[in-house]
């Protein structure tokens, strides 16, 4: 048993957020635009 009694809920939450939190989609046939340093 976990001794923290609330960590059964924390993970419950994180993984609801996790499912409901929309995914990237994949770009076809382009590479991911790098933005130039700032410096």
């Amino acid at each position: 048993m976990p001794i923290d009694p609330y960590a059964v809920l924390r993970a419950l939450v994180r993984a609801e957020a996790s499912r409901n939190t929309p995914k990237p989609q994949p770009r076809e046939g382009k590479p991911p635009v790098k933005e130039a340093k700032r410096g």
